[in-house]
């Protein structure tokens, strides 16, 4: 006698073989996760090429890093690895929401033009985010960088703890501060972090004397509030290269070292880039060891005194 299946049963028996299926390689998908503002990996594959938000970019010494943005959605995003034999990976990226703290300053009456924008600075300033917006998605060509980036001083000072604060500037003005300010001393140099071409040199009303370098891979890094510019803009520069002094141009309480970093057009914690890579949330990492990266990153520093300045300045 031969034994029959009933329709019930086979659906009951074809759903449990599907999940049977499923179940691991679900399982096997890489997962890495990160913060707001944070930056993952995807190291061991020997990495040729990496893909994320539809783009597909060079590897940094065989490793894959995926910015992202300050205000990325929380959620999964999918990512993808390919190695030297021109195979793809995929993986997926769960971006977790940062909890970014909220700052009330008050900017002197020397700084008044800043809070009360005159038609005049508001046209000057419109046009100057206009020239800005044109190089912050940064070239797709070779990385010319390797990691941990040139750190921008000589000496460089535990920064506030101020990326990804919002400012409220005396009660009324508000605005998102992507960068972080370091202690360093008036007329000190600041550094290229890395090879690459000036692709913006210029003094700008917010943001001060300004210089922004196109690092390849989309990678672009940032310094404001400069007291002199060394670089003009097409200037090849070598990493470590003085691109110009510490200074308190723009919207600046006082001298201090402004430095930001974009990558592939998303706002990231330059202080992440600064340190050793395996610092960072990687996709070999357990659950845990993820989540131990992610606080050992946003572990408040000491407040400094008199700093400020958001991308605008």
């Amino acid at each position: 006698m031969t034994a029959r299946i009933a329709p019930t049963s086979l659906l009951n028996f074809t759903a449990v073989l599907f999940a049977a299926v499923a179940a691991p390689a679900l399982a096997a998908t890489p997962l890495v996760t990160a913060p707001q503002g944070g930056v993952a990996r995807w190291d061991g594959l020997k990495a040729k090429d990496c893909g994320i938000y539809g783009k597909r970019y060079g590897a940094v010494a065989g490793s894959c890093y995926y910015p992202v943005d300050i205000r990325a959605k929380p959620g999964r995003y999918q990512i993808a690895l390919w190695d030297q034999d021109g195979r793809q990976h995929l993986g997926a990226l769960v971006v977790e929401d940062a909890h970014f703290p909220e700052v009330e300053m008050q900017l002197p009456e020397k700084l008044a033009r800043y809070l009360d924008v005159s038609a005049e600075d508001r046209a000057r300033a419109a046009e100057e985010r206009a020239a800005v917006r044109k190089v912050l998605s940064g070239t797709l060509d070779t990385p010319r960088f390797t990691l941990p980036l040139h750190k921008p001083a000589a000496s460089l000072p535990r920064s506030e703890d101020d990326f990804g604060s919002l400012r409220t500037f005396n009660g009324k003005h508000k605005s998102l501060h992507s960068g972080r300010d370091y202690p360093v001393g008036d007329g000190n140099s600041v550094s290229a972090v890395a090879d690459g071409r000036v692709v913006l040199a210029a003094d700008h009303f917010f943001t001060g004397n300004a210089v922004y370098v196109d690092h390849g891979g989309g990678l672009v890094s940032m310094n404001f509030h400069l007291k002199s510019i060394s670089v003009k803009a097409g200037d090849e520069v070598k990493r470590g290269q003085t691109l110009g002094k510490v200074g308190a141009t723009g919207r600046a309480t006082g001298p201090h070292l402004h430095m930001g970093l974009r990558w592939l057009g998303k706002r990231i914690d330059p202080a992440l880039l600064l340190e050793a890579p395996a610092k960072l949330p990687s996709v070999s990492d357990s659950h845990n060891e993820a989540e131990q990266k992610i606080r050992d990153a946003e572990q408040k520093e000491p407040d400094e005194v008199d700093s400020a300045l958001d991308e605008e300045g």
